[in-house]
């Protein structure tokens, strides 16, 4: 087997739980051009290296028994956002996506039962905001550095989360009663 190019720096990243996308330069178009090869290295280690179909590469945990204590955070902050998008009729995808965000202007505290969804997984305020915005950074989920002060954009790796948000939203609303329909008695 010919050496994989950037091999120890990709397996460091992976390891610690970030996901590579196009922004991850020059590890991103090295995974793509030789994922098999990649990925039959990995698993001769017992490792599972996952290529989404969104194009972006991350390592799938051993086991499903642990969660990491900043995923229910993590799914409660981008339930916030997809909830806000939706209520305010955007395109969710486009919204998320489509522009950056400042922290100071985030909907999280703006609505009580956002408040008491944050509090029950112990984010309280703004700069639990920004603690848990670095978290996802370190994953490769949120782009921070580089951008204005208090400015991020959601990375397309994210969408390993999004997804699951916008699966638990429409679940939401198709278990919720059609309000043009008269009740059965």
């Amino acid at each position: 087997m010919n050496t994989l190019p950037h091999l120890t720096s990709i397996f460091d990243r992976l390891r610690r739980g970030y996901h590579l996308g196009p922004d991850d330069e020059p590890a991103f178009s090295v995974l793509c051009e030789r994922f098999e090869e990649y990925a039959a290295y990995f698993a001769a280690i017992g490792i599972t290296l996952v290529r989404h179909e969104r194009e972006f590469f991350y390592f799938n945990a051993e086991t499903q028994d642990t969660v990491p204590d900043t995923l229910p955070r993590i799914a409660v902050f981008s339930y916030i956002m997809v909830d806000h998008a939706a209520n305010q009729g955007r395109a969710i995808d486009e919204f998320i996506f489509g522009h950056n965000f400042l922290v100071t202007a985030l909907p999280h505290f703006t609505l009580d039962r956002y408040t008491s969804l944050l509090r029950q997984v112990d984010v309280h305020n703004v700069d639990d905001l920004r603690t848990l915005l670095n978290r996802m950074e370190q994953i490769g989920w949120v782009k921070i550095r580089g951008l204005g002060e208090d400015e991020f954009r959601f990375l397309r790796p994210f969408h390993r989360v999004f997804s699951k948000c916008l699966e638990v939203a429409q679940l939401s609303q198709a278990a919720q009663p059609d309000a043009s329909q008269p009740a059965a008695t």
